[in-house]
């Protein structure tokens, strides 16, 4: 045979064992990692809230009648005392003014009297004396009689001035569920006022995570359309679970006075901070393998070998978690647990944490 040929097939062999070699043979799987770093962490529980008032009554009146006068709707401000709404009230008008004129008259009455002991005084030892202690007793039963019916004019004023409902606190109308010429009993809501100059930030907490939350807990609360948020402290926790919904309440009062005007009810987001490190191993959550067994993490070795590693971490509900026990800084582990299984050699490639 020809040398050429010869070496032609023999080229053409080796090219072939060489593909051959490279597909058939077992390639090394890429997989993302990231190495595990100290530093400082903090463990956040985020929820919704809503904006409610620090102070929130629903005006009743305190007697029946027709509404007579009702001059705020929904949005109005209101200053302490100012009068939300009259009713009817010509019988007590009427009581008043004649429960006045009794005064009036009894003044007119004691003051005669009055004059009559005075000049017989005024007569010295030429007046009888069984005459002057008689102006004398009569004065005396006179001012009696005048502060009884003083007393009656301050009744009938009290008894009108229930007819006239008046702001306990400055506010702002946020229900008015009646309208002028109705007729309402003691029962009926006439307006809903609140003072939201100081509003609060009440959360919902389930009753598992509820546990780790204290008076004087900070948070950050988050408003619709502002970019910074607002720091917060817990000021109180409802001692009961809710049964309904197995949580329970929280409140919040804002460290600094709100320069939004925020309605009540406004849904805003509340990152409450439960716990800050200035160290700690914090890994993504779905590097954890969590099944029957105690949760692991899959270790690459500076080999490239997979390996499993039990750990122990705080559960909370966040997309990062810290790890307490079976992790050391500069180990390296696997974002995706199922990615390789242990025992696997593989390429490893850095991924964001």
């Amino acid at each position: 045979m020809n040398p050429k040929h010869i070496f032609v097939s023999l080229l053409i062999i080796v090219s072939l064992a060489t593909a051959g070699y490279w597909l058939l043979s077992p390639r090394k799987q890429v997989v993302h990692t990231f190495f595990v770093d100290s530093a400082p962490a903090t463990r956040v529980l985020a929820v919704n809230g809503r904006v409610r008032p620090k102070l929130q009554i629903d005006r009743r009146p305190t007697a029946s009648g027709e509404l007579i006068a009702l001059p705020f709707d929904v949005g109005d401000l209101v200053t302490a005392g100012q009068v939300l709404a009259r009713i009817d009230d010509a019988p007590e008008a009427a009581a008043v003014a004649q429960a006045e004129a009794s005064a009036g008259a009894q003044e007119a009455t004691l003051a005669r009297v009055r004059r009559d002991l005075n000049r017989s005084e005024a007569l010295g030892e030429f007046a009888p004396k069984r005459d002057v202690e008689q102006l004398r007793l009569s004065v005396a039963e006179n001012e009696r009689e005048l502060e009884r019916r003083q007393a009656s004019v301050v009744q009938a004023r009290e008894l009108r001035e229930r007819r006239v409902l008046r702001a306990p606190f400055p506010g702002v109308i946020l229900e008015r569920p009646v309208d002028p010429g109705q007729t309402v009993g003691v029962e009926s809501i006439i307006y809903r006022l609140a003072d939201l100059s100081d509003p609060e930030i009440t959360v919902e907490v389930d009753e598992i995570y509820a546990t780790e939350i204290r008076a004087g807990t900070e948070a950050l609360v988050n408003f619709p359309g502002q970019q910074q948020p607002i720091e917060a402290t817990v000021v109180h926790i409802e001692p009961r679970v809710d049964p309904a919904t197995g949580a329970r309440d929280v409140r919040l009062s804002l460290k600094d006075a709100l320069e939004i005007n925020a309605p009540s009810g406004l849904t805003v987001t509340v990152n409450l901070i439960i716990e800050r490190r200035g160290a700690a191993l914090s890994v993504p959550r779905r590097a954890i393998v969590q099944s029957d067994q105690p949760a692991q993490v899959r270790i690459v070795s500076d080999h490239g070998i997979v390996s499993n590693r039990q750990v122990t971490f705080i559960d909370w509900p966040s997309e990062r978690v810290i790890v307490t026990e079976g992790l050391k800084p500069g180990e390296r582990i696997l974002i995706d647990p199922d990615a390789a299984e242990p025992g696997d050699q593989v390429e490893a490639r850095a991924a964001d944490k």
